[in-house]
């Protein structure tokens, strides 16, 4: 083993990062009973809460499955309690792996692993841990703010809030799926994938009267796309 791995898989770096494990595991069921304590004092029935909570765990299983790739792929590198906690926390997967790659190529290597030293190791720590924080204080501080702008400018119409949030939704959406489209190749078909899957998945709920898809339409319409993607990549050679 790596003599920086030693201190990346230390007693001391599993006991930092799963204090904070810990207070968002918390938090987690903090923010449960808050949204069923807040259904049940706005008329909600029992079961329309829990079909929501079961509907929010099934739709989390296989974006889940990406980040435990993501944390596999990471671990050779960075060790395993540090990713760990980055990707329970905060961040995202695409974040914390370009993060730690632009940090490790700033130390003139590939990945962390190519430093002995440890100090690629460390430079992906912190370019990763601060990288996302002024994200942080954008919302503790100015979310009020950002609010009240956002109130201004819809005048107290709610139907001009709705068009707001759901153009604001689509935008962030529309960012999302601008790489891929320009990029082509696999990352293309994998968006082609999920789109064709999800309609089709839509037809069925729609006019097959099936409604318990509902609640496995995104986890089947991501299976889709990776299916479609691989098939791609096996027969046509996109993206191989």
């Amino acid at each position: 083993m790596n003599g920086y791995l030693d201190i990346a898989n230390s007693w001391g770096m599993w006991l930092a990062s799963l204090a904070i494990i810990f207070v968002v595991f918390i938090q987690a069921i903090r923010f449960t009973m808050i949204a069923f304590k807040s259904g049940k004092s706005i008329g909600m029935e029992k079961k329309q809460m829990v079909a929501a909570f079961r509907s929010g765990i099934t739709t989390a299983i296989v974006p889940s499955v990406a980040i435990l790739l993501g944390l596999v792929v990471m671990i050779p590198s960075l060790g395993l309690p540090f990713p760990w906690m980055r990707l329970s926390v905060l961040g995202s997967l695409h974040y914390e792996l370009m993060a730690s790659g632009i940090a490790a190529k700033e130390m003139g290597f590939a990945n962390a692993a190519q430093d002995p030293s440890g100090r690629a190791f460390a430079n992906a720590v912190w370019t990763m841990s601060l990288g996302i924080f002024f994200g942080l204080l954008i919302v503790a501080f100015f979310t009020p703010k950002i609010k009240q702008l956002k109130e201004k400018i819809a005048g107290g119409d709610d139907n001009w809030m709705r068009i707001m949030t759901a153009a604001a939704f689509f935008g962030a959406v529309g960012y999302l799926v601008a790489q891929p489209v320009v990029q082509g190749g696999a990352p293309l078909v994998a968006l082609v994938g999920g789109f064709v899957s999800m309609a089709l998945i839509g037809i069925v709920i729609q006019f097959g009267k099936q409604n318990w898809l509902k609640e496995w339409a995104l986890a089947l319409a991501i299976i889709g796309g990776i299916a479609i993607t691989g098939l791609a990549s096996k027969f046509f050679g996109i993206g191989a």
